[in-house]
């Protein structure tokens, strides 16, 4: 098993570009990262301010990468092709979901884990909040809390054609390297300015970008509405914070009042993956946190995470890092 600890987010890019294989090239502006079968990373700016990017590749092995530091980020962007893996009766299932987005990330820490061929191309641009709050948005005359009507940690998906423009115009401008650090921050201060425009945030505001009307499970439509959402999300929050509690799907339903199939269908559509998923990584993450603690015994691990059956929760760990606790244990007791 790979593993990687990052205390910052520019040591997790590098991190993470490495175990792709990818080496950086001398370039005169920008960073570039590239490997000898055509893929590459490209990008422009910083993590602590803006950063845009544009880049290709294909995850060569299993890793993990743990980042030790809070990230918060207005993201926005276009996958062309993205293959996740998804948990299906314990077996991993490739997931594809390429299409434009935008999300108000937030996340304290953590642990990703990555799979041998799962392949990415797109664009991305990058606001670290900090910045967003007390430099672009002062200097665009608007409040710290002028974008507060993005649900955080919501993918949206439905952008509109004026976000989308300007995207595809900073892919251009990376793509031929003629991006500036004067054209860096004009092009964030037009996204931002575009986003919070009425007609723009109305769209964000009411949901409209969240999900379509309608939903299509299979060859039936489920109609959502804006209360539906507002209840996904609050499960999606409930699961955050004490996923140890998590029993079944239809509990969640009867505690939050929505249908079982609206808020399976709902979630997965928002959160670009499935309730187990979601709780599965949350679960996990907590797990490998608590391993790294040589006072807890792994029966107690399984217990706080949720888990009636030690064997159960071996077998998920093992699933989604591709080694045992014990081992994940014995590994991180080496590296320190």
């Amino acid at each position: 098993m790979i593993y990687h600890q990052a205390k910052d987010p520019t040591a997790y890019q590098t991190i993470f570009y490495r175990q792709i294989g990818l080496k950086k090239q001398e370039e005169e502006t920008g960073n570039s990262w590239r490997d000898d079968e055509g893929g590459y990373i490209y990008t422009f700016g910083t993590m602590d301010t803006i950063q845009m990017g544009i880049g290709e590749y294909t995850v060569p092995v299993d890793f993990l990468s743990e980042f030790q530091y809070d990230t918060e980020y207005l993201h926005a962007g276009i996958i062309y092709e993205g293959v996740t893996y998804s948990l299906v009766d314990n077996h991993m299932k490739e997931f594809a979901t390429p299409s434009a987005f935008l999300a108000m990330e937030q996340a304290a820490g953590g642990i990703n884990c990555w799979k041998k061929g799962q392949h990415f191309k797109g664009v991305e641009i990058s606001v670290e909040l900090g910045y967003l709050r007390e430099t672009l948005l002062p200097f665009l005359g608007l409040s710290a809390e002028a974008l507060d009507f993005l649900e955080k940690n919501v993918r949206y998906l439905h952008l509109p054609e004026e976000l989308q423009d300007l995207i595809f115009r900073v892919e251009q401008l990376l793509r031929k390297q003629e991006m500036t650090e004067s054209l860096l921050r004009s092009l964030a201060a037009e996204f931002v300015s575009q986003l919070v425009r009425p007609e723009i945030r109305s769209v964000f505001a009411n949901g409209e970008a969240m999900l379509t009307g309608k939903i299509k499970v299979g060859k039936k439509e489920i109609r959502m509405k804006k209360e539906d959402f507002q209840k996904i999300i609050q499960v999606h929050d409930r699961i955050r914070d004490h996923a140890e509690t998590f029993v079944t799907i239809y509990a969640l339903s009867q505690e939050f009042s929505i249908g079982e199939q609206k808020l399976k269908a709902g979630f997965q559509k928002l959160y670009q993956q499935t309730i187990w998923d979601y709780a599965n990584q949350v679960r996990m993450n907590r797990a490998a946190v608590l391993l790294k603690d040589p006072g807890k015994s792994i029966a107690e691990i399984s217990a706080l995470t949720g888990y009636q059956s030690q064997a159960a929760f071996r077998k998920m760990f093992k699933k989604w890092s591709g080694t045992t606790p014990g081992k994940f244990r014995a590994f991180i007791r080496e590296e320190n």
